[in-house]
């Protein structure tokens, strides 16, 4: 096994990002590259990549001017020299076993991608669960990402480790958020095999500011983009349900969007509630087939028909809920 490096977007992140390093430099496995991209941070965090650069010579710190989340990546990827590439966002934590694991798995099953499970924020003790790895070849790959991610909402290559021969000539689309989606799948339409292991290797940490959790705003939209150029990308494969789980992802894009106004309302105070929430529900009532044939969890097809039904009652459901299981 080969270098591995590792990519890590920076942005304001001071209160977490010692965390972070910590976790990284504390691998078993040793040879690493740690890449720790500041975009343009305004906070300390800038200069807390450069005290670790200089009590770890594994390090490499890049100093840009902001340019959002893809930007960071797709600088940190060109300045890298590692046979495999793995994406860490700055906020989060790895397992101190991760990147040994992983390399273990591609040595076993010969390999060009490893995913593993994660938890949120919780280091749990990975290798004390009972592994099972499953072994993915050519368009089962693909077939097995969106069958997931559509199940699970999670696109995310945090919790890949690639070989880099299969990012060449791919780049995160600058400008826009929920851009591993796309990128995602071009990365595992290069792969030959993939191995996927249900150990817990990869800690997220929830913020109330983050993309994924805080309340609606212009930036989410980008999901239409995102949910698009995937259905680009899938439309024509004849494999399995690859064309009708792009599909899905697209008719399934108002729903996200109404779930995260529930969940976390509005950011934005120039979006008007009424107006989007009318206009995102009559998109989702033509989608609502779709979305009850799709591998959603019960429990999420069980919303899609609430919100169909009558949005303003399941949002106040959702709050009573968020209050009695101590959400809120």
């Amino acid at each position: 096994m080969d270098r591995i490096s590792v990519i890590v977007p920076v942005y304001n992140i001071e209160e977490y990002l010692d965390e972070c390093v910590k976790s990284l430099i504390s691998q078993t496995y040793d040879d690493l590259e740690i890449i720790l991209i500041d975009d343009g941070s305004t906070d300390s965090s800038g200069s807390i990549c450069d005290y670790y650069a200089q009590k770890d010579t594994r390090i490499k710190v890049i100093h840009k001017e902001n340019g959002g989340l893809s930007s960071a990546r797709n600088a940190g990827f060109d300045a890298s020299t590692g046979r495999y590439i793995s994406f860490v966002d700055g906020d989060d934590m790895l397992s101190r076993f991760t990147y040994e694991h992983c390399a273990g798995l591609i040595e076993k099953y010969k390999c060009d991608c490893v995913q593993f499970s994660y938890s949120v924020t919780t280091m749990d003790d990975a290798l004390n669960t009972h592994e099972t790895v499953n072994v993915y070849e050519g368009k089962e790959i693909l077939e097995k990402y969106l069958y997931e991610s559509t199940h699970t909402g999670s696109y995310s290559v945090c919790r890949c480790l690639f070989r880099e021969n299969v990012l060449k000539g791919i780049r995160f689309r600058e400008g826009k958020i929920n851009e591993d989606i796309d990128f995602k799948y071009l990365a595992l339409s290069n792969c030959r095999k993939m191995c996927c292991t249900n150990l817990k290797l990869y800690y997220y940490r929830q913020r109330k500011s983050s993309l994924s959790t805080g309340g609606l705003s212009q930036k989410d939209f980008d999901l239409y983009d995102a949910a698009s150029e995937l259905y680009e990308l899938t439309r024509s494969e004849m494999y399995g349900e690859i064309a009708f789980l792009g599909e899905v992802k697209k008719k399934r894009t108002a729903f996200s969007l109404l779930a995260k106004i529930a969940y976390y309302g509005i950011a934005d105070k120039d979006i008007d509630k009424q107006s989007i929430v009318k206009k995102l529900t009559q998109e989702h009532r033509k989608n609502i087939i779709w979305l009850i044939k799709a591998p959603l969890p019960i429990s999420r097809k069980i919303l899609c028909i609430l919100f169909a039904i009558n949005y303003s009652f399941s949002e106040k459901l959702i709050k009573l809920y968020k209050v009695y299981s101590g959400g809120i």
